[in-house]
């Protein structure tokens, strides 16, 4: 029985995709905890702490496919441990008495934490992947229109003219932050968790901590002396970069979204392969960008989950864990289905520039009011042009006439204005502010980043 979307298998991948589904299947988990305890098991070997025959053993057992999954299965229903099972089962599956050496020294949250830090940064590394992706787009999309004037909204409404690239551009450096964001994070991301029952090795006496370095370097991280059982700022920080790499994404997507309505008609999504109306054959929904919205509702809802799970007591506190636990795969999935997705809207985007020319054209009289306040303020006053022009274009509403006729016919005005600053009015694009060069030093800066930074998490 299905009942999460993610485990969907008609309608797969709405809400996920198959490599971040692979990395948090309950299988895969399962191996990662079962390779913490082959690690384990190897450097207490090498370091005499168990035999080495045992160690051996253990590693050479610790896959899931060596195991019965009828014990697992069986010890699920019985045990209120989220790993005993799985112990008891690599114990059962050791030949002579290799199996009492397992876990030997550890407590379950060794185990859990890092695996699940190993599991956070093969996902870091695949939303990394997608977010540069997504910065190849952006750049190639100002390479192609990033000229192209368009109407500037604020509030929702029309404002001023800008070109298309300084939207874009937005979103550029936007997402180049979320690239540092995420490379930061994965960094710190790098400790596994063995601190014992406490956090003091007490177990492996003078040892323990050659034991914990040694594991940890078998599994490709590093080891804090320090226990994080109960410190868990690193795990929320990722959190809180998914949730806001997600907004982002999620604003990109609105962006789409709304300016893909008929009525201004300057970007669609790519469109589907399919139907996207049941019934209305003309409707050619924004669904992928619907999507991701949708998605980041959940993200920004999980992440306070995660942040709020920090608050521990004492050296334990599995009330903040489980939550902690649940969260984390569906954050990590959710930002990659997120991410996946507007890498293929912004790669396919279908930019109408004709569209966007002409919505600038028909708001001529308007949108370069402000143009005019500025060339009328050196004359009158900045405050009096203002409150003349705001009579103007209420009448030019009323009347349905041209500004530039009703200017020409004012007293106050007619004679303050030439007929060549008067036709700019007609030429609304050349009133774009210094949006070029803007665009230009955005897209100098990524390059540089991208320069610098790598260009994929390994």
């Amino acid at each position: 029985m299905v009942v999460h979307p993610f485990d969907f298998q008609f309608n797969q991948d709405q809400f996920s995709t198959p490599e971040l589904r692979a990395i948090f299947d309950e299988e895969a988990v399962i191996q990662r905890w079962l390779d913490f305890e082959a690690a384990l098991a190897t450097a207490q070997g090498e370091l005499g702490v168990i035999p080495k025959d045992a160690a051996k053993e253990i590693a050479l057992k610790a896959r899931l496919d060596a195991l019965d999954p009828s014990l697992i299965k069986d010890g699920y229903r019985k045990s209120r441990n989220s790993l005993i099972p799985v112990i008891k089962a690599l114990k059962s599956a050791c030949k002579g008495d290799a199996g009492q050496f397992v876990h030997y020294g550890a407590t379950t949250q060794d185990v859990i934490d890092t695996a699940q830090v190993i599991g956070l940064r093969k996902a870091l590394s695949i939303i990394y992947r997608d977010l540069f992706s997504i910065e190849d787009n952006c750049l190639g999309l100002i390479e192609r229109y990033g000229s192209v004037p368009m109407v500037g909204r604020t509030h929702g409404q029309q404002a001023l003219p800008i070109i298309f690239g300084l939207k874009v551009a937005t979103w550029l450096k936007e997402n180049r932050r979320h690239l540092n964001r995420v490379k930061d994070v994965y960094d710190r991301l790098d400790k596994g968790q063995f601190g014992g029952a406490a956090g003091t090795l007490a177990a492996l006496g003078s040892k323990g901590p050659q034991v914990a370095r040694r594991t940890m370097a078998l599994l490709g991280l590093k080891y804090d002396a320090l226990s994080w059982h109960t410190s868990r700022d690193v795990v929320a920080e990722v959190a809180s970069v998914l949730s806001m790499v997600t907004a982002t994404l999620s604003k990109i997507a609105n962006e789409v979204f709304q300016l893909q309505r008929p009525e201004i008609g300057e970007l669609r999504e790519p469109p589907p392969q399919g139907a996207s109306s049941s019934t209305m054959p003309q409707k050619s929904n924004p669904v992928i960008c619907q999507r991701v919205m949708a998605i980041f509702k959940h993200v920004r809802m999980l992440a306070p989950v995660v942040v709020e799970s920090m608050c521990h007591e004492h050296e334990r506190d599995p009330r903040c864990l489980w939550a902690e636990w649940m969260a984390m795969p569906q954050l990590c999935i959710l930002t990659g289905a997120a991410a996946s997705y507007m890498k293929d809207v912004l790669g396919h985007l279908d930019v109408r520039e004709s569209q966007m020319r002409g919505n600038l054209a028909s708001a001529k009289d308007f949108i370069t009011s402000e143009w005019l306040m500025f060339r009328l303020a050196d004359k009158m006053g900045k405050m009096r042009a203002m409150e003349k022009l705001r009579g103007l274009l209420a009448r030019v509403l009323r009347e349905n006439r041209s500004l530039k006729e009703m200017l020409l016919e004012d007293e106050d005005l007619g004679g303050l204005l030439s007929e060549e600053t008067l036709d700019v009015l007609e030429r609304p694009e050349l009133y774009i502010g210094q949006a070029e060069k803007i665009v230009q030093d955005a897209v100098k800066d990524v390059l540089e980043a991208r320069n610098l930074g790598p260009k994929g998490l390994s």
